[in-house]
């Protein structure tokens, strides 16, 4: 029955997404975040969503009346760079064929689709809903995981969506650090008490759900998002007995386990994870020197094949960091192409702060701009023990916090212009110039001929 009424909600959908490109940008993100049809058991499980949606998405976007001009700004020319130069390099990859092709053909789709986004990010009402969808995908396993690990008092293991990148506990705590603080930003701009009160205990799971994954390195990130999210806070004595409260739920609610698994931190020489980090590291390192304008090429690392050309007989492991990831995987110039992303992120994060203060109207954008750098620590710490650098959620909040500079923007000229009585397509405004009347012509009358 589940499968019947996903499958027909989907076929009733897919023709809204060619009228109205955007609903497929929606679309597109839930089924990409959330893995709803995994969860329906059915015919219809395995069927090409994302691809159904991607196709009549783009289709509706090349010939409805959406705008078709992609905006040109840093975030996605690096994008466009990007995805060119995983192109190029695929010739050159010493990884298996059918890996190589596999990864590509997602960081293609998904990098083609982010542009499209771009296009269609017009406007608040478009990057709240964009955000909105974030956060019920992932606030649906928050729910699902965390109640799981509250009711058995922090003895279920949490795991992600089945089938996705984040499906391993690791990659799925720090998907749900680094969500959390959108959560708060809607729980910020959400009117009534009701939405605020479920947003909050949604952060209060989200937080148990990325321990209850018995991660260290979701814990390192947890202390460096909380340290961000309390020092860009408006309250910070509020943020200081959040933090003790939460501190004290964990140390007398976690089980023994929790902490013996946290024990290793301090230990870490002794026990053969984070040894096998720092080999696979290494190994990554001595790839990217080997092949430093193209990389060895997507999941290198895990073919036999291509470390004994590094070091003959080594173990063949994933590179458990981003940041090595996609340096052994792609080389030096995509490395840099893709460090700038979130680079050019945590400076618009930073610049929509200063352009928004003092403006009640843009309240929104400066609160986007606090939370965006509390998600971009918690990103850059959990990822760097953790192979998700291709991640699609995360590269999709940079979209949103790019758009937000626009409209922030846009609304200053408007709103110079209207201070100083200028019209505002003078200033780069977004409104035409008036149509003057024809000389002779009045009101209600047509200019006389001849």
């Amino acid at each position: 029955m589940r499968s019947l009424l996903f499958v027909l909600e989907m076929v009733c959908l897919l023709p809204i997404c060619l009228a109205r490109p955007f609903v497929g940008v929606i679309l597109w993100d839930w089924i990409a975040f959330m893995n709803p049809h995994k969860l329906v058991w059915g015919f219809g499980t395995d069927w090409p969503w994302a691809w159904m949606i991607f196709i009549v998405t783009i289709l509706g976007w090349m010939f409805g009346r959406e705008p078709k001009r992609v905006p040109m700004n840093t975030t996605t020319v690096l994008m466009i760079l990007f995805v060119l130069g995983a192109t190029a390099a695929m010739p050159f990859a010493i990884a298996p064929w059918p890996s190589e092709y596999e990864g590509w053909m997602r960081v293609l789709k998904m990098f083609t689709f982010f542009i499209v986004t771009a296009g269609l990010l017009t406007d608040k009402r478009r990057i709240d809903g964009l955000i909105w969808i974030i956060a019920i995908s992932m606030g649906y396993w928050a729910i699902y995981q965390g109640g799981a690990s509250l009711v058995t008092l922090g003895h279920h293991k949490a795991f992600g969506p089945p089938t996705t990148m984040i499906q391993d506990n690791n990659a799925f705590a720090a998907a749900m650090l680094v969500v959390l603080p959108l959560f708060n930003y809607l729980r910020l701009q959400a009117r009534h008490k009701l939405v605020q009160r479920a947003l909050g205990a949604v952060m209060a799971l989200a937080l148990l759900t990325a321990l209850a994954s018995y991660s260290r390195g979701a814990l390192l990130g947890a202390v460096a998002m909380a340290g961000m999210m309390w020092w860009r806070s408006r309250s910070k004595m509020l943020g200081i007995v959040l933090i003790i409260m939460a501190v004290v739920a964990v140390l007398m609610f976690m089980p023994e386990a929790w902490f013996a698994r946290l024990y290793r931190i301090d230990h870490y020489h002794a026990h053969g994870s984070a040894a096998s980090r720092l080999y696979i590291w290494r190994v990554a390192w001595l790839l990217a020197l080997h092949h430093p304008l193209t990389g060895a090429g997507f999941h290198a690392t895990i073919y036999q094949s291509v470390i004994n050309t590094i070091v003959p007989n080594g173990r063949h492991l994933a590179i458990h960091s981003v940041w090595f990831q996609v340096l052994g995987e792609l080389g030096f110039p995509l490395f840099f192409i893709w460090t700038g992303i979130t680079v050019v992120g945590w400076r618009n994060a930073r610049r929509i702060e200063r352009l928004a203060r003092g403006h009640d109207n843009l309240r929104w954008a400066e609160d986007l701009g606090r939370s965006m750098q509390s998600a971009i620590v918690a990103y850059a710490v959990t990822g760097s023990f953790l192979p998700i650098a291709y991640w699609d959620i995360y590269f999709t909040t940079l979209l949103a916090l790019q758009a937000a500079i626009m409209v922030t923007e846009a609304t200053l000229r408007r709103e110079a212009a209207e201070a100083s009585g200028e019209a505002p397509w003078r200033r780069g405004g977004l409104l035409p110039p008036p149509k003057r009347p024809r000389p002779g012509a009045l009101p209600g009358r047509p200019v006389p001929a001849g």
